[in-house]
């Protein structure tokens, strides 16, 4: 066989494998898509899911499904989409969360630097503390001074290690006193106690607050970025009202088992990226506090590795741990 058979033959090979590769993701997705939500029902992380999904579905010409899988902090959740194909069939919706709880739980049942594909950005919102409705204080510099000088006061958490119990434990050192972060399997069961007056308060997201501010089910405090929230500008930040450098946001985003092909990674992201270009999807944060932010996989990816790296030494600082 001589050498010119060879070279046209390898060169036909290559052809046929880049004609196999374009058909395969003009193909995808040839089914429905999983997102899978580490958290209960009602939820921000479930709330953005399902907007998502609906974004998604109508591009795709496919059902996106959400699936919720709560517990153990996200763990749970995180763990079952580490074990599934990476094919982009199986996409975990992650928040600031995911970059918290391994700074807390050295034991989880996976690896979050090496098990996972950084895929899209979706958007972030700011944390809001959110009283029971007879709580005490007429503003919040009151209502701080209550918690400062009440021990042992409970508030809501969605797991060790989760955005709200680091949220919690970071305003327990600001305060000098201690509280107990009560754990749930999302933020609808803390929030509903929170209503009942069964706990103090809880830090949740504006997106899944904000309605029961509005209809009077529980009582604002205040916001935990640096500026007012256009959504509720008649709360405080946690800084106005006496908590110098207290800053907490939430993102969510997209993760897929780790090695996702990288033609996958990126007809995810566009797709994604499009979908936050809708103003039906830009009006549904924006009404809630939010707002989308599209990215880049890299700059994604950029995100998530530095928020592993901060919460890590976060951690460390405030001396939260699983126990």
């Amino acid at each position: 066989m001589n050498k010119t058979f060879i070279s046209m033959l390898k060169q036909l090979l290559c052809f046929f494998c880049v004609i196999a590769g374009n058909h395969a993701l003009a193909a995808f997705p040839e089914k429905p898509v999983t997102l899978v939500v580490p958290f209960a029902p009602g939820g921000s992380n479930d709330i953005v899911a399902r907007q998502l999904a609906k974004q998604l579905t109508a591009q795709w010409g496919q059902p996106v499904i959400i699936e919720n899988k709560p517990g153990a902090g996200t763990a749970i959740g995180a763990a079952y989409v580490a074990k599934q194909r990476n094919d982009g069939y199986t996409l975990l919706i992650a928040s600031s969360t995911f970059t918290m709880a391994p700074s807390v739980n050295k034991k989880l049942p996976f690896n979050p630097a090496k098990d996972f594909t950084p895929i899209a950005m979706i958007g972030e919102v700011p944390l809001v503390l959110a009283a029971k409705p007879n709580a005490p204080g007429k503003d919040a510099k009151e209502y701080f001074e209550y918690l400062k000088r009440t021990p042992n006061l409970n508030y809501g958490a969605t797991g060790v290690g989760s955005i709200q119990h680091f949220a919690g434990v970071m305003l327990s050192q600001a305060l000098g006193n201690k509280m107990v972060a009560i754990q749930y399997k999302g933020g609808g069961p803390a929030m509903t106690d929170t209503m009942g007056g069964h706990i103090e308060f809880s830090i949740g997201s504006m997106t899944q607050i904000l309605p029961q501010l509005r209809n009077g089910t529980l009582r604002g405090i205040a916001v935990t970025s640096t500026q007012r929230s256009e959504a509720a500008p008649n709360l405080p930040t946690f800084q106005e009202a006496g908590l110098k450098n207290y800053e907490i946001q939430q993102w969510w985003g997209l993760l897929g088992p780790a090695n996702v092909p990288s033609d996958i990674q990126t007809f995810i992201n566009r797709s994604v990226n499009q979908a936050l270009k809708s103003e039906e999807l830009i009006k549904f944060l924006a009404t809630d506090g939010g707002k989308t932010k599209p990215m880049s996989v890299a700059d994604f990816t950029t995100l998530v590795n530095d928020g592993l790296k901060r919460w890590d030494e976060v951690a460390k600082q405030t001396g939260i741990t699983a126990q």
